[in-house]
């Protein structure tokens, strides 16, 4: 039988699995952002200061704008792997199908470790250690190597802060607490420098990027609060760009001024699945449990879903739910 942690945190008897152990794998979801390859990194560089051995695995490649994170180079796209591992840590991901490609090799492994704070959790694992309050993954790898003994060094610094500036939207979303501040403060002192890591996310687009993003710009609808963006794969070989690029698109229709709810809406590689990617400004309207009405989840404010089904059939399902929503609100 599965051991469910009952603290929602269930950090000290995590910490005290690791200490018992000394072999470990580290993986996170497809598509993968700044909080879920920067907390991989700053626990396995936390594993090395303790003794442990680990390996990094991810279902994707690295994305260009997080290459420049200490150790981003060991990870690495299993295709079968026999290896045994005292347990496998699962980072930012509420549910095993999330690993994709990788999910049935984790879910093969003696003991797995969830450690994340989407409040559509499953708690899936055989220990989980879950806080939807976390701002970040992040926030919960610092709590985790704290209770290790484990001190922050530059380069777990360096991956951390990552994770806290993308998942807390620089700082601006309503998920920025004062514990929030005060370790990036402690990340600061350890030597971060918040411009370097802000140009290496930010700043460092590629052409193929902005010429996919004026493509998808182009398709801007709006309807009273409610405003929505589109992405096709013919966009994808006209720019010359890839997935990776387009993380972040849709929050230029959140932007809007006047707007309550954005939506991305993509075409999968196959045209016979979308992927949709919501954001939410308004307390009242929770993304998470539209997105839960197709399979996905994530957060209030963000979350996202792949629904089955042509790109022009989807965009009207999840309008429709949308503005059900918001006239309700």
């Amino acid at each position: 039988m599965k051991n469910r942690i009952s603290d929602p945190r269930g950090i000290t008897p995590v910490a005290a699995l690791v200490r018992g152990g000394t072999s470990f794998l580290i993986c996170g979801h497809v598509r993968p952002d700044p909080d879920c390859i920067g907390s991989q990194l700053a626990l396995a560089r936390g594993l090395s200061r303790l003794g442990k051995r680990s390996e990094l695995w991810l279902a994707d490649p690295v994305p260009e704008n997080c290459r420049f994170l200490p150790g981003s180079e060991r990870i690495r796209t299993p295709s079968a792997d026999g290896r045994a591992f005292d347990a496998a840590f699962v980072l930012d991901t509420p549910r095993p199908e999330r690993l994709g490609v990788i999910a049935d090799l984790v879910r093969g492994m003696p003991v797995t470790v969830n450690v994340d704070h989407h409040p559509s959790n499953t708690r899936w694992a055989a220990h989980n250690v879950v806080d939807p309050h976390a701002g970040a993954t992040a926030e919960l790898i610092h709590a985790l190597l704290a209770e290790l003994g484990v001190s922050t060094d530059r380069d777990i610094a360096v991956c951390l802060y990552a994770g806290l500036l993308t998942d807390t939207g620089r700082f601006c979303y309503s998920n920025t607490t004062p514990g929030i501040h005060r370790m990036a403060a402690e990340l600061i002192e350890a030597g971060v420098k918040p411009e370097k890591i802000a140009e290496n996310i930010y700043a460092s687009a590629r052409i193929q990027k902005i010429r996919l993003l004026a493509r998808v710009l182009a398709t801007l609808e709006r309807d009273g609060a409610l405003a929505w963006i589109r992405l096709t794969q013919a966009m994808y070989r006209e720019s010359g760009a890839s997935p990776e690029d387009a993380e972040g698109f849709v929050n230029y229709a959140r932007d809007l001024e006047g707007i309550r709810v954005a939506l991305l809406f993509e075409e999968g590689a196959d045209g016979g699945s979308t992927r949709v990617s919501m954001r939410s400004r308004d307390a009242r309207i929770n993304v998470d449990r539209i997105a839960g009405r197709y399979g996905g989840g994530g957060h209030g404010a963000a979350a996202g879903a792949v629904v089955p089904g042509r790109m022009e059939d989807v965009e009207r399902r999840v309008l429709d739910d949308v503005r059900n929503a918001l006239g309700g609100a």
